[in-house]
């Protein structure tokens, strides 16, 4: 299986569009490596991020996204329902024009995309970020090894959440959740999307993050988690989540 996958790869430029999920999506481009590439062939790229999303959007929601990576996540959320929008961060530069090429070749609009990290601060205008051969696993980190850094732009979290006062929180940001949700107030959410990644967060700051989610009233949706990715909810939304999936 892995050689098959293997000369499916190297074949792709014969086939540079993959349908996925209701999307069509380009995987000529650079950024996309042999594992992104097989997953999405095989129908379960970001399959725990999709259905927790999937199941916990309602219609006219305003969704903040944080790491948009190639942005197929948040596209199959706009696509799902039209009348939502979507603001979507991500901070690999390279990654920004292959995301407008997927809105566009979709028709896709509900979703404005923007170059930069988000942090609960006021003082950095810009960060570092570690560009790994896989964009997949570039992170603010530094625990995580890299082929070079960059500078990327710094917006404040909490100016962003005040602006924006979104509905559903999407965050997969490579380790950087451990700063992001230090002494910031999520009462005004209903729902997150959030992965962890527990080989460089320690237990402590996870805790801090599920602290900080519980002072919010988000509790996890056990049904909606599956392996890293954790859905919260706020108690009393549920119901009304669970009539608008049906």
């Amino acid at each position: 299986m892995g050689l098959y996958f293997s000369t499916l790869y190297r074949a792709r430029s014969l086939r540079p569009v993959l349908r996925f999920r209701g999307l069509k999506v380009p995987v000529s481009g650079p950024h996309i490596s042999r594992s992104v590439w097989k997953h999405l062939w095989k129908g379960d790229y970001e399959a725990p991020e999709i259905f927790a999303l999937q199941n916990l959007l309602k219609s006219g929601d305003s969704v903040l996204e944080l790491g948009t990576g190639m942005g197929v996540v948040s596209s199959i959320a706009a696509k799902l329902h039209p009348d939502i929008k979507i603001e979507a961060y991500e901070a690999n530069p390279a990654l920004i024009e292959p995301i407008r090429s997927l809105h566009k070749m979709n028709r896709i609009t509900n979703i404005n995309i923007h170059n930069a990290i988000l942090l609960p601060t006021e003082n950095q205008t810009f960060r570092k970020f570690n560009l790994h051969e896989k964009f997949t696993e570039s992170s603010i980190k530094e625990e995580i090894s890299s082929i070079r850094s960059i500078d990327v732009p710094v917006q404040d979290f909490r100016t962003v959440l005040n602006k924006i006062r979104p509905d559903v929180l999407v965050c997969d940001i490579e380790g950087g959740e451990e700063e992001l949700f230090v002494g910031v107030d999520l009462r005004g959410i209903r729902a997150v999307v959030l992965e962890l990644h527990p080989e460089v967060v320690s237990r402590p700051a996870i805790k801090v993050i599920f602290d900080v989610c519980a002072r919010a009233g988000l509790y996890p949706r056990i049904e909606y988690s599956s392996e890293r990715v954790v859905a919260f909810e706020k108690v009393g939304a549920a119901s009304t989540t669970a009539e608008h999936t049906k």
